[in-house]
Formats: structure tokens, sequence, C-alpha cells
């Protein structure tokens, strides 16, 4: 979970809280909100470098030991079990600064998560030199899987086709067979690419198909299309603005999801990660080498770790034009980052008299899809091709496009100046346009014409009477349908829309999609799954402060049952105790179980000795010792 995401769910005075207990602690003097300061690197390297021993030795739990920073209560207790009561302590401090969050699943269980950003900046305090990995390579070394064109443009090609065509949804909530297989040709990802991921569900999924799956999984988590009822629909609005961002925003939106859907679960998963995020563009670097650091660095890594790592990873990786591969004499593997999918949209296309149109890979992809409704596109490797053709041109027209609109959309990215004679031909094809488009309109009728004046006086409403048709009613086109509703209710009207009638163009209704859009076609099972951050703010020894005073401040004689509750709490909280029996020393040890034995309450202590059994009723004595670092 991400640190925005998770904050969301504190109030504002458990905010202060963290906020206070970080500024007292590390004497901070800027003011920061909270997120702001849990994204800050120079904080959390500070946290890092002042950390005591304990707090260091949770952060190494969460970051390779916790899938994804995350430890269900039981999980953490079994992986500190020889040092929980030291360790509680030291994960106590942590969630006191905001690093570590408690979460709770149904009012029941509790766990423990650190946010994604907290945990990259912690992983690159303890990740060694990635440079140790770089090699040069005085050729490209060639590898049996090719690479994919890149996810954005198999993306692209996707959402034309979702566009210009109707997309059926079966009961089962996938695409039909048949028009999988008019689509899969769109794309480079291939089921090569895809065929290691194995986390589950996708290890029941059918392999046959599988990067289709995988690319419209994307596009639905994307918002860029969403289901309607039966059918899979193009969100317009969220796309365009999904075009229109720049490569290295969209690249890492898209890496952020790929990686939080498909890398897999499991402790050393993310620290490879993030020593791959520290290797620059076009640097080849050692799959061997990188997991020798792994080693090094603490973890145990499974004999095939290598083979897993291209199978479920990196391959993935290539299918989505990310990485490059490469694979020596001696079946050594080599990687690299490609520039390609990053770098700033600068370049223009090169159109032909003859309407062919040559679209090299760094051009703007919104100015490419503005010239998709008139030009028939094929892609080419990372080229895209187009042609003018009169047939969707005029079509073009008859939806109420202009010729002016066609000549202005192809000079936007051309590095040259239009050919004449393509003018001219666009200019005779919409000359000799046939089509005839009949569409419908909203006619919205008012009790009086006092409503048009009155409305004719807003500026919020003056885009809506550009077809007034009589001194009471007006014409409005179905995009404007959901928007004009909107504005009448924010201004106190209520209108009456006719039930039979059908609701707006479905390409413009992000409201619908917002809700829904973000559900992806594949539900991936994560350890997490059920659990809410929970608003709290941890004391400072919040089960050691729970203990009654009496308990842990006066050495003093007890009832029996007080006796036995006190010893199980020490049990339970692994404090140590001390006792004296009747005309006997003090003893000091760990109690370690209370049980009936032949009649009689006996307490287990480890103590110097080892561990010895005494009488509940020999004890005249007792009290818990809490350490002076509890306190």
């Amino acid at each position: 979970m991400r640190v925005k995401d998770s904050l969301e769910y504190l109030s504002e005075s458990t905010r202060q809280a963290i906020l206070h207990e970080q500024t007292k602690r590390y004497q901070i003097a800027e003011e920061q909100d909270l997120t702001e300061r849990l994204l800050d690197p120079v904080f959390i390297g500070q946290v890092w470098r002042q950390a005591d021993e304990l707090e260091r030795t949770v952060i190494r739990l969460f970051v390779t030991k916790a899938t994804r920073g995350f430890f269900s209560k039981r999980t953490w207790e079994r992986e500190t079990e020889k040092e929980h009561r030291h360790l509680s302590v030291g994960l106590t401090k942590l969630r006191r600064l905001g690093l570590i969050l408690t979460v709770r699943k149904m009012w029941s269980e509790i766990g423990y998560l650190m946010p994604q950003e907290v945990r990259e900046q912690l992983t690159n305090q303890m990740l060694p030199e990635a440079s140790q990995a770089y090699v040069s390579l005085s050729k490209t070394l060639p590898y049996y899987i090719s690479a994919g064109r890149g996810i954005q443009l198999d993306l692209f090609g996707l959402l034309l086709f979702v566009r210009d065509n109707q997309i059926p949804i079966t009961q089962k909530g996938s695409i039909h067979r048949r028009m999988s297989q008019k689509m899969l040709p769109l794309l480079s990802l291939t089921d090569e690419h895809v065929k290691g991921i194995i986390i589950p569900p996708l290890d029941q999924e059918q392999r046959e198909g599988l990067s289709l799956t995988v690319v419209l999984d994307i596009a639905l988590r994307l918002g860029l299309v969403y289901r309607e009822e039966r059918e899979l629909v193009l969100d317009l609005n969220r796309t365009k603005q999904w075009l229109h961002q720049q490569p290295l925003v969209r690249w890492e939106d898209m890496y952020q999801l790929v990686m939080e859907q498909f890398l897999p679960h499991g402790d050393w998963w993310e620290f490879f990660i993030q020593l791959m995020r520290q290797v620059p563009v076009e640097q080849w670097c050692s799959i061997h080498e990188q997991l020798r650091m792994l080693k090094e660095s603490g973890f145990h890594l499974p004999d095939n770790a290598e083979e897993l790592i291209v199978e479920q990873w990196l391959h993935l990786l290539l299918g989505l034009g990310w990485i490059q591969l490469g694979m020596d004499e001696e079946r050594g593997i080599f990687w690299r980052w490609s520039s390609l999918p990053r770098l700033s949209s600068e370049e223009g296309w090169f159109v032909d008299p003859t309407g062919a149109i040559t679209i090299p890979p760094l051009v703007p992809l919104l100015d490419v899809w503005e010239i998709s409704r008139f030009c028939q596109l094929q892609f080419d490797g990372q080229l895209i091709r187009g042609e003018l053709q009169a047939r969707l041109l005029q079509s073009y027209l008859a939806q109420g496009g202009t010729e002016e609109q066609v000549i202005e959309k192809l000079r936007a990215s051309c590095v040259h100046p239009l050919p004449e004679s393509l003018i001219e031909v666009v200019s005779q094809w919409a000359r000799t346009a046939r089509q005839i488009q009949m569409e419908p309109y909203f006619l919205v009728r008012t009790a009086h014409a006092g409503f048009l004046e009155e409305w004719r006086e807003i500026p919020d409403f003056r885009p809506f009477l550009t077809q007034v048709i009589s001194p009471t009613s007006f014409l409005i086109p179905f995009s404007q349908e959901k928007e004009l509703i909107r504005l009448l209710r924010h201004f106190g009207y209520e209108p009456q829309v006719l039930s039979h009638v059908a609701s707006a163009s479905r390409e413009l209704q992000p409201l619908q999609n917002s809700q829904a859009g973000n559900k992806g076609l594949l539900l991936i099972e994560r350890p997490w799954d059920g659990y809410a951050i929970e608003n709290t703010f941890p004391e400072q020894n919040e089960q050691i402060a729970a203990l009654p005073k009496m308990w842990t401040k006066h050495f003093q004689s007890y009832h029996p049952q007080s006796m036995r509750d006190l010893f199980k709490r020490a049990i339970e909280l692994k404090l140590e105790v001390e006792i004296q029996q009747s005309g006997k020393e003090k003893l000091r040890g760990l109690p370690t179980e209370v049980r009936l034995e032949m009649g009689y309450w006996m307490v287990s202590i480890a103590g110097q000795g080892g561990k010895q059994c005494y009488r509940l009723d020999n004890i005249e004595r007792v009290r818990i010792v809490v350490p002076e670092y509890l306190y």
C-alpha cells in the first residue's frame, strides 16, 4: 500500500501525534505534513542512521521477510519468537514514527504494514552498490525470445479495436473466444512472455491467450476501458488523458501497476526489484552478480533463483518492451533497461503525396490517436504506418468532422509541410462524400420562457444554449446530458428525465468508469487482503502500561488467583519475575509455564541455574521486572 492511500485512514489527531513524535525524536525544524515527511528520502535516511539495534532489526525483518511489507500478528510472533519481547519494543517505536501502520481484519486479527515508499527508501539504505553487477558488452547478445514493441503501443492498438468494435463479455466476465482471436494479433506481448506468471489464481488460468488477459487487466486497472453490462467499453476521456501524459509519467504508473499485480510474492523479490531500479537506463547487468549481492545481504535464495527471476519477472518486462535480455556463450544472462518507453515525445511523422504516413516511436500518442479516425494504422515493430483512406475520411466528415480539422490534425506532428497534392486529395474526397448521418439529441423543455432568459445570464449554462428552438425549448447532444443534469441540480433544479430515454453516449461516461473501471480482469490473491488501516497511535509500552502498577512496582504477596494471573501475564509478555520463597533468598528468572499438578498450582521459571518448578503456595512475594529500556 502506498503512503498516501494508507494515511487517508488516519484521523488528524493521530497524524499530529505521529508528527510530534518525529519532531521530538529527530529535532526536525521544517514544516512538513506527514505524507511529505514519509516520502522524504532525507528523513528516511536520518531514521536509518539514528535507529537503535532493535529498530534496525525490525526494519530488516520488514524489508527482507515481510511479503510487500506485511506481517500478520501470528507471522510476526513466529518470526520474532526468540526475541519477541525486545523486538516488540522496536516495532512500537517504528509504529509511533508512522513507518509501520497497524492493520486489522474484521475487528479481530491484527497485522502490521510498512508502506511501499517507506520500504523502498529503507531498502535503498541496505542495498550494496549496484555498480558491482555492471558489465560492458562489446556487442548486443542474442536471446531466444524477442522483445515486445512496448505495452503503450499494445494498449494503443487494443484501445483502437475497442473503440471501433463491440466487445461482448461472457457470463464469467471474460472476452468471448471469437473476439479474443481477433485481438491477440494486435499484441506484441505473447504467451511465451507471460507463461512464468504463476501467482494465484493465475496458476489456474488457461495459458492460451493469457497475454491478452494480462493486457486487458492493465487497461481495466488504468481505467482506459470498463465493463458496461455485458460489454467492454472505451472511456474516451480517460484514454485521451492517458495518451497525453508524459512518457516517463505513463511508464512509472504502469510499472507500479505491473509490479503490484504480477511481481511474485516472497521475501527477496522486492529487494531484487529495488536493485534493478538503481541501474541506469541502457546499462547492462549480470543477473548472476546481482544474485550474489543478494546473498551477501543476508538473503537465503533458492537454488533455481536465476531461473525464477528470468521466467517469472524478466520475461514479462521483456514482453512489455521495458528491458532487453541477452545470453552469452556460457548461458550467462544479462539485462538492461530500454530507454525508449521513457523518452519524451519529440518526433514527428512523415506524410508522402499518396497519403502514406510513417510514424516513428517518439511521436505523441495523442496526435496519432486523433488521425486514427480517418487513417488506417498498422504496427511495424516500433514504427506505426498509416494510410489516409477515402472511406474512413468520409465517415469522419459524416460524424461532424471538417476538412479543415483533417488538414490540421495531419499537420500537428508532421515534420515537413503537407504535400499540396495530398491537400487536394482530401478536398476531393470531402466533396464526393455521400454519407448521411442521423444522430439523436435531447429536447430540453422548460415550464416558461423565464428559465432560458435567466440561464443566458449565467456563464455555466451558455454552452448548452447553442441550439434554442423556441422560447421554452432547446436541444443538446447526448454527450451533454449528464453534465447538464449535474449543473441543474447544482443550481437547485430537479430535471425530469423520461425513463424510457437511453442515456448518453457510452464513450463519455467517466463517472461510471471511476467507480468500477479500476477493478481488473484478474483478482490476484494477496496475504493482506481483507485488512484495513486502523486509526491508532500506540503507547510507548502499550502492553506494559496496561499491567497493574502493583505487579511491577511492589514486591509483595498475592491471593493465589491473582498470582496465577500475574505469572500468566508475564509469560505472555516474556517478562522476567522476581520471587521469594519462605525463608529463602530472592530468585529472578523468566516464567515459562503455569500448570496444575497433583492438586497444586506450579510455575516453571528459567533462571541462572536452569529451569525450576515452584509451588505457588510456597511463594511469599513476587514482582514483574520491567527492563529499563522499556521505560
